[in-house]
């Protein structure tokens, strides 16, 4: 790393507390709906990660401009009129400033982990009915066999064939690959558990053990490929993760972080497989939801991206409802069997035009 390099590295951090990008942005919901305008105020890839879950089409940008973070209250009052909604990320010595002001406040990344206790039977109850399924059958009839490996030939396979290509399918422009050096850390740290279908490798978790946590850091796909996908590939990968720890005496999983919103694959995927949902304890910010008014647009939004946030220390989901009348409790049992996650405390529904979101305990 140059001298140019490590100066930017130290003044970034500093320069981003008091200057954040903003972007102005218009576009139809998601599912079809009315126009929504929403301000980004942020130094991350918040936006870009949110933009093609949010809207219909690609979205106009009305404006794009830096702004001295100290100001957005000002900046906010300016716009509470023409906006339906700002998303801002904050550094977290801004929370006193913004907390009662917004709205509600989330995180870029959660943590998500596995409880190992009560044995396999147990463990399964825990899971949603197709991983299950799925479960059972690899009992009875497994479709897949599991190696451990510390072969570097391995790792090289894994990263190369495995872990860049799944990446680079998945997430396309918005791929973020940690480098072979930095795997290659891990791995020696580490171990490889190699998902083979007959005798040939098609799936990877890289893994750590810390303090009796099986640490899975990092999986891949062959070549990023749909097909073993289909034929349940990433489902062996938990299955062996969760059969490892179970026969090593590990007390729990650690599947590191994921986006909080409830329709994010990484955080589905996790939480049909019984996950416990936790803080990022190592965010140096927070993400503030600031809004005017509780419109049908805004219930709208969150119906079609319901999100995690924190209220009072606790954790809930947040979820539109695009309807004026009370939840029945037909509905908020519906609600709970949908959203249910287990670190979550409840759910709060938003409703159009409605003073404060209802609240909906987990029982």
């Amino acid at each position: 790393m140059g001298l140019i390099d490590k100066v930017k590295l130290k003044v970034y951090p500093l320069a981003c507390r008091y200057v954040s990008h903003a972007a102005l942005v218009e576009g139809r919901l998601g599912n079809g709906g009315e126009t929504f305008r929403c301000l980004f105020v942020e130094n991350t890839d918040l936006m870009g990660y949110m933009l093609p879950r949010m809207y219909d089409d690609c979205p106009a940008v009305l404006r794009k401009w830096r702004i001295w973070t100290p100001s957005l209250p000002g900046v906010l009052r300016d716009f509470s009129d023409s906006i339906d909604m700002c998303v801002a990320v904050l550094p977290l010595s801004y929370e006193p400033k913004f907390e009662r002001s917004a709205h509600f406040k989330s995180q870029t990344l959660i943590c998500s982990f596995i409880d190992m206790s009560g044995g396999w039977s147990e463990i399964k109850k825990r899971f949603q009915h197709n991983k299950r399924q799925f479960s059972n059958r690899m009992d009875k009839r497994p479709a897949f066999s599991c190696r451990v490996s510390r072969d570097p030939e391995d790792f090289d396979l894994f990263y190369n064939e495995m872990y860049a290509p799944h990446i680079q399918k998945r997430f396309e422009e918005l791929a973020d690959l940690d480098s072979y050096c930095h795997m290659k850390d891990s791995f020696d740290k580490g171990f490889l558990l190699v998902i083979e279908e007959g005798e040939k490798s098609v799936a990877g978790v890289l893994c750590e053990v810390q303090d009796g946590t099986l640490f899975a850091r990092r999986t891949g796909i062959l070549h990023g490929d749909e097909e073993y996908l289909r034929r349940g590939a990433a489902s062996a990968e938990y299955y062996f993760m969760l059969k490892f720890a179970l026969e090593h005496g590990l007390s729990r999983v650690d599947l590191l972080r994921s986006r909080p919103f409830f329709n994010d694959g990484v955080y589905s995927t996790k939480r049909k497989w019984g996950a416990t949902v936790y803080p990022d304890r190592e965010s140096r910010s927070w993400v503030f939801f600031i809004i005017p008014e509780y419109s049908s647009k805004v219930a709208s939004f969150f119906e079609i991206n319901p999100v995690i946030v924190y209220r009072d220390d606790r954790m809930y989901g947040l979820v539109g409802w695009n309807s004026k009348d009370t939840p029945s409790e037909k509905d908020e049992k519906e609600f709970s069997q949908k959203y249910y996650s287990p670190g979550l405390d409840g759910l709060m529904l938003i409703r159009p035009h409605c003073e404060e979101p209802v609240q909906i305990a987990f029982k």
